[in-house]
């Protein structure tokens, strides 16, 4: 008298199914973390984004207008000669289309700031920021009776040689 505890064998269409159940709840735990992940990390996105383009306009894009190279004599009795290469920074497209079309207004002012300055305040870092600054006083006079000044926001310096 031989018993048998043994299971009878499974059916072939059980497996099947249990593993159909088992691949969809996958695909539905990873659809539910997906929507929780976009809902947590999408979901207050647009609120931020527009309370910070209401609260600052953007800044306008800094137009660079490259000026020929200057020589000058500087004011110091000695004989020196300033040779330097200025490129302006202006505040937007319409600030550099005032300067290119004002380029000789442009260039006499900025030859009367070069020939008013000292060698020996040109060697040094301190005097060439010093330069950058006259530079930029010298737009906000308005040109030909215009009543707004043209928006320079720096004078950068491609040559610089004191000789």
């Amino acid at each position: 008298m031989t018993t048998s505890t043994a299971t009878p064998p499974a059916k072939a269409g059980s497996k099947k199914l249990l593993w159909v159940i088992v691949a969809l709840l996958v695909i539905l735990v990873g659809m539910a973390c997906a929507a929780g992940a976009w809902y947590f990390l999408k979901g207050d996105a647009p609120a931020e984004t527009t309370q910070e383009s209401a609260q600052s306009a953007p800044a306008p894009v800094p137009v660079f207008v490259e000026l020929k190279p200057f020589t000058v004599n500087l004011n110091d009795g000695s004989g020196r000669i300033l040779y330097v290469g200025i490129t302006l920074k202006a505040e937007g497209e319409e600030a550099a289309t005032t300067l290119r079309e004002q380029m000789p207004e442009v260039r006499n002012r900025i030859l009367m700031v070069l020939t008013g300055q000292q060698g020996d305040q040109l060697t040094t870092p301190a005097g060439k920021q010093a330069l950058a600054q006259a530079l930029i006083g010298a737009f906000e006079q308005p040109f030909n009776g215009d009543t707004n000044s043209v928006a320079v926001s720096d004078a950068l310096f491609t040559d610089f040689i004191v000789q």
